[in-house]
């Protein structure tokens, strides 16, 4: 296969997977706590030995290698609903109980099931400070969440929101779109994540962190690859048709 043709199919690829990247982000603009998704590229050279002269026996090619997630704060928007809660500061989690066991969210969307428990909405217990699930009753009346996470009613205190600082959130292992839990570590893996319990979150009651997708900035970006994947494939195909050509000549030739 010809040098260019090695690079259009490469180039290819590359778009689709940014097309795929900025698609799940437009999915998620409206999802709570959702962080974007951005990708991660590197030059690759690529050696080529049926080359007919040593420049060409190497390609540099572009290839993703990776994703990486921005933390930083979406928009916080007042509900005024108590059982809503969002996380002011980036690298701090909500911990909740799944199937799986503990696992974390900015996504506080929080509602009571009909027995009472404090859960998410996706029905997961949402876990206290004591690492415990939180429980209300009809006597209990007004919900306060303080800054620190302190869950108290009319009737006194219930608990303490458990809310974790996470060293490196690159290397959370998403579980959902708003779900993460921390990564199996490997032989001699020493990229360990500490998670830790935080007394002061900055907790805000009645409010929730929307997701920090812009939404215009990925439509642009969109139409950017979608031209620039149009682009390359008509090189391809006026490569395509130039080697036709000269396969077709060098047959006249020939006969």
């Amino acid at each position: 296969m010809e040098n260019v043709s090695y690079i259009a199919l490469s180039r290819q690829k590359t778009l689709r997977s940014m097309m795929n990247n900025i698609s799940q982000n437009l999915a998620n603009m409206n999802t709570t706590g959702y962080k974007e998704e951005r990708m991660m590229f590197t030059d690759w050279i690529a050696k080529n030995k049926d080359a007919p002269f040593r420049g060409e026996r190497e390609i540099s090619l572009v290839q993703d290698i990776s994703q990486y997630r921005n933390t930083t704060v979406g928009n916080i928007e007042h509900t005024n609903r108590p059982l809503d809660v969002a996380l002011s500061q980036p690298d701090m989690f909500f911990a909740v109980e799944t199937p799986s066991g503990v696992q974390y969210t900015r996504n506080g969307n929080f509602t009571l099931d009909p027995g009472g428990q404090l859960i998410t909405n996706d029905g997961y217990p949402v876990l206290s400070d004591a690492g415990q699930p939180l429980f209300f009753n009809q006597a209990d009346g007004q919900i306060e969440i303080k800054g620190d996470g302190t869950v108290s009613t009319d009737i006194g205190q219930i608990g303490k929101l458990q809310v974790v600082s996470v060293d490196n959130v690159q290397r959370m292992v998403v579980t959902g779109n708003t779900l993460y839990r921390a990564p199996s570590l490997q032989a001699g893996d020493d990229q360990e994540v500490t998670i830790e319990q935080v007394d002061n979150a900055g907790i805000v009651q009645g409010a929730l962190e929307k997701s920090n997708v812009n939404p215009i900035s990925a439509m642009t970006q969109m139409i950017d690859v979608l031209r620039t994947y149009q682009s390359v494939t008509r090189s391809l195909e006026s490569e395509n048709e130039r080697m036709r050509n000269m396969i077709s000549k060098l047959g006249d030739v020939r006969a």
